[in-house]
Parts: C-alpha cells; sequence; structure tokens
C-alpha cells in the first residue's frame, strides 16, 4: 500500500489468544547460505501454509496436534518434504536448507548482471513515491482490497498481553500518476477499550515525517529518491536469483551517524528497478529525539501479470521508551489492473472510514473469518499446483 494506515495508539486491558502448535525457522540457499524470500511453505493435509519473507522467514501458529506431512518448495530448487510430529502449546523452530535444481528460462527474457552503480543508477531513473512504491507509466489505475489489524501489546513483544485491538476491511483505488483513496468498509474494536479508540493526533503518515509524541520529525530525502546518494551510504549484500527473476539486496544507512534519518534494507528487482520489498527503521539519533525504542516499516511487494510489483503485506510497529508495543498489519489483495475508475471515487479523503463500517453485524465478522481462511485454502492449493513462479509471486488476484 502506498502510505501505511496510520497506527492507532491503544489503551486498556484484553486477553491474548490461546494457540495450539507453532512452526517458524528460515529457509536458505545451500550454495550460498543466503536467505531465500517467497518459499512456500504448506501442510497439504491441514491446506495451511504460508511463503517466506524478505528475509527468508516464515512462522505458522494455531497448528494442530499430530504428525503432518511439510512440503517446502520455490521455484529453481529441489522441493523439501517431511513429516513433522507436532505437539500442543509447542514451538518448534524447523530451518530448511534448499538445493538448486536448474530450470529451463523463459525465452527471450534477459538475466540482467547490476552492479551496485548500475541498480543506485536504475532505481535514479525511476519515479518513486513517498513509501518506495514504483509508478509504473503502462499502470493507469487499480483497485484493491484489504484487510488488517491494529494492536497495543502491554510490553515490548507481540507475545504480551494485548492491551486493546482493532479489526478492519478497506477498499482503495490508485489512479496514475499520485491519486489513491482507502475506505474502511468494516470497523470493530475488541473490548470496552477498543471502543474509545479514534485515529491519533500523533499518528504518522509515512516514515518520511510525521509527528509522535508531540514532536514533529523529517527526515529529509528517503533512500531511493534521486538526490539521496549523497545522504545515504549503500552496500550489495546478496542477490537471489529464483528461476528467470533476480532480486537484489542492499543495505542503506546515513553517511552521517548522527544525523536524524533512516536505515535497513531494501529488496530490488534486477529486471526494472522496481521495488520488491523494504525494512526500514528510524535510526538511533531520530529514536532518541521522539522518545521511542523503534518505529519500523516492513513492506512485501508480489509480481503481478509478470510486470508490476505490488504490495501484499506491510507491518508498521513501534515500540515505546516506557515498554509497550504498538503493531500494525495490513494484507492487501484482490488487484484488479487498469479499470475505469469514476472520478468521484477520489473525491473523498486519503482514509475515510465508510458509514455503516463501525455496525457490522457479529455475523459479518463471522463470516469474515470464514472468507479469510477460504482465501487462505485457495491460496495454498494455488501454491501447490503452481511449477513456473516462486509461490510468494502466486497471489489470488480478483477471487
Amino acid at each position: 500500500m502506498h502510505r501505511p494506515l496510520p497506527i492507532l495508539l491503544l489503551l486498556l486491558g484484553l486477553t491474548s489468544p490461546t494457540l495450539a502448535a507453532a512452526l517458524s525457522g528460515a529457509v536458505t540457499d545451500s550454495a550460498t547460505g543466503q536467505p531465500l524470500p517467497y518459499v512456500s511453505v504448506v501442510f497439504p493435509d491441514l491446506r495451511r501454509g504460508t511463503t517466506t519473507d524478505l528475509y527468508g522467514r516464515y512462522a505458522l501458529d494455531a497448528l494442530p496436534s499430530g504428525a503432518w506431512r511439510l512440503q517446502v518448495s520455490c521455484i529453481g530448487y529441489r522441493t523439501f518434504a517431511d513429516t513433522l510430529c507436532l505437539e500442543t502449546d509447542t514451538d518448534r523452530r524447523l530451518d530448511v536448507v534448499l538445493s538448486p535444481a536448474p530450470i529451463p528460462l523463459k525465452p527471450g527474457v534477459p538475466l540482467p548482471k547490476q552492479t551496485l552503480d548500475d541498480l543506485l543508477e536504475g532505481i535514479a531513473r525511476q519515479d518513486h513515491e513517498q513509501v518506495f512504491h514504483a509508478r509504473y507509466p503502462a499502470l493507469r489505475a487499480y483497485r484493491f482490497t484489504s484487510h488488517g489489524t491494529q494492536t497495543l501489546y502491554a510490553g515490548k513483544k507481540a507475545a504480551a498481553k494485548i492491551v486493546a485491538r482493532i479489526e478492519y476491511d478497506g477498499e482503495g483505488y490508485y489512479r496514475n500518476p499520485d491519486d489513491i483513496v482507502q475506505a474502511i468498509t468494516a470497523y470493530r474494536a475488541l473490548g470496552a477499550a477498543g471502543r474509545r479508540f479514534g485515529m491519533h493526533p500523533g499518528a504518522f503518515v509515512n516514515i518520511r515525517k510525521g509527528n509522535l509524541n508531540g514532536r514533529a520529525f523529517d527526515v529529509g530525502p528517503l533512500p531511493l529518491e534521486p538526490d539521496a546518494r549523497k545522504t545515504y551510504r549503500y552496500r550489495l549484500l546478496d542477490t537471489v536469483q529464483m528461476g528467470d527473476a533476480i532480486i537484489y539486496h542492499i543495505r542503506v544507512t546515513p553517511r552521517k551517524k548522527r544525523r536524524p534519518a533512516v536505515e535497513g534494507d531494501v529488496w530490488i528487482s534486477g529486471t526494472d528497478f522496481s521495488i520488491v520489498g523494504y525494512d526500514l527503521k528510524l535510526n538511533r539519533p531520530l529514536r532518541k529525539a521522539l522518545g521511542i525504542s523503534e518505529l519500523r516499516t516492513y513492506q512485501e511487494n508480489a509480481l503481478y501479470y509478470d510486470r508490476y510489483w505490488l504490495p501484499t503485506r506491510q507491518t508498521v510497529r513501534i515500540r515505546t521508551a516506557s515498554g509497550t508495543l504498538a503493531e500494525q498489519t495490513t494484507h492487501i489483495s484482490g488487484y484488479a489492473l487498469n479499470i475505469p475508475l469514476p472520478d468521484s471515487l477520489f473525491d473523498r479523503g486519503a482514509i475515510s472510514i465508510l458509514p455503516g463500517a463501525t455496525e457490522r453485524t457479529h455475523a459479518y465478522w463471522t463470516q469474515r473469518a470464514s472468507r479469510l481462511k477460504t482465501t487462505e485454502e485457495n491460496a495454498v492449493r494455488h501454491l501447490l499446483e503452481s511449477s513456473t513462479l516462486p509461490a510468494g509471486w502466486k497471489r489470488l488476484m480478483n477471487p
């Protein structure tokens, strides 16, 4: 999503849900030792699965106890398969190493091997928005759907007691070059504290500038803006090749350590210099000035129609110096590309809550949970049947 929805700084008392077994780990390349993003991690019999993130990490929770088949697969690699015995109320870790298996590439598709200078020059030629979503000239408009949560924890980790939480569904519309609106279509707050939620006046809209704890901040140019090379240092960490796609992992740090700025990691497509994802946070001098221990934004994009890298998951996290964690996670899907969009859609504000959004019945939220489960099952089936693209790039389009 072009701009994160604002974090809601939340209030008082709910308890976290009870989970069954949990499994987490990382997937790496046997030849290079590098982490592999977009790897499919699936329990076929449970119709449960996920994909690794940009660091090759994965996590699955609320799994039933028992012996279950696990498949870990990625285009260009041999599939890993094993049977795992899961026990209730246990957290198990399984790291997987995949061996490359060369595959025929698509005819006529070059494999660009870029140097760091090539990448930075290519990025500078792109027209990026404030949170690094590349504008594609051929992508004139699109519609998307989203669902997410915003949660306040009593401690600095997500395993801590939940203080308050909301859930929401939304829809959004984009029109090239810079029109984007998002509307909340369903919204509920869990518990009495949640019903007092509101868009906090200290919330931020993007990581570049905003207000937090009553203090304004502005980090200046973001790392992928054309003039940013004077402000930041860049280091090419590794290159991941999957089938006919090459992804470059770049580390970004400010040239002057005491300068308030952002730092972190960015992943770039070697074919068209588009953003595959990023993991950025405010650096220490700025965090100290704002009185927080962390402000971080993480986004993964997926390749649609073999042409457009578009967001599929975004997390924004704030840890306060007093020891609490506020976290927002948004999943974006249902893209419909280059469709007619009336001007009236863009007359409202950038973010709005539609009439009736807060009046959804219990039946709606029950059906919503069922829909999300069905969507996950369909996505897993799609991943299992796929043989041409990395699993993470096979997100569902418009159902």
